[in-house]
């Protein structure tokens, strides 16, 4: 492997340690690593990140799960909304490359990631003076359901696992705490993600190409690892990392990734 493929490849596995307690996949940074590090296309690039933050709902749900940190109602019911969407976000992903260009997935995923910060500091804001028990969730049900259709959705189209909308959802919505709402994200995000991974797979006719481009041995290889380094983080996380640090690194990383999609949006011009 030259430099570039191994410095590419360390990235990744850091994104999933440290995204491993947050809730989220890392699909927002993956796909920037796939096109301007190892010049993938974003076709190629949407079903590598897919894949990954797979390995990474996987390995952190099972830490979380492990540690009581889940709500697998929820989570159930969740996925009844966020599954078939998944499919839908994958066929506009289609429509919105062949017709707009990468541009317009940009700027769905900026506003997406705006509106998770802006909600993400009203609910810190909030939490100080808030009555914190949780809420009766069947009248918030149908409510919750199209917020985790608007997950699935957004995994189709952006390659990444909905985590920030379902973090938010779960914080927002049913209060729950930090690691609970990413616990619960990663049960929903592991059903949608594989959805959206193999109906890219199927319509995009990317995977001789990802073979070719990695190599057999690097394509099993790094979702192993990534699943070891998702776990283990977020086995970490939970037990030495308090709810209000997961939340402001989750807020610096969402945040992170919306200055990414604003430089992009900068080179343009």
């Amino acid at each position: 492997m030259d430099p570039t493929t191994i410095f590419a490849v360390a990235l990744l596995l850091f994104v999933a340690l440290i995204f491993s307690p947050l809730g989220l996949g890392g699909g927002v940074l993956y796909v920037p690593i796939f096109l301007y590090l190892l010049d993938w296309g974003m076709k190629e690039s949407i079903t590598g990140s897919l894949l990954l933050v797979f390995m990474v709902a996987l390995g952190s749900s099972l830490s979380h799960k492990k540690s009581g940190y889940t709500d697998s109602t929820i989570a159930n019911a969740g996925r009844i909304s966020a599954i078939p969407f998944a499919i839908v976000g994958t066929l506009l992903a289609g429509i919105l490359i062949d017709k707009v260009g990468e541009v317009g997935i940009k700027i769905i995923a900026a506003a997406i990631l705006i509106f998770i910060i802006e909600r993400t500091i009203t609910r810190m804001r909030k939490e100080q003076s808030e009555n914190k028990t949780p809420p009766n969730f069947e009248p918030l049900k149908k409510k919750y359901q199209v917020g985790t259709a608007l997950a699935g959705t957004a995994s189709g189209i952006l390659g990444i696992g909905g985590g920030a909308i379902l973090v938010t959802l779960n914080r927002s919505l049913l209060k729950m705490d930090a690691h609970k709402a990413a616990g619960t994200s990663y049960q929903i995000g592991a059903t949608i993600v594989p959805v959206a991974l193999l109906s890219h797979i199927v319509l995009d006719g990317v995977v001789h190409s990802l073979f070719n481009s990695v190599g057999i041995v690097l394509t099993i290889l790094i979702p192993l690892l990534a699943f070891t380094c998702a776990f283990c983080g977020a086995k970490y996380a939970i037990q030495h990392i308090s709810n209000k640090i997961v939340t402001i690194i989750f807020l610096a990383a969402v945040s992170l990734s919306l200055c990414r999609y604003f430089i992009d949006f900068a080179l343009m011009f």
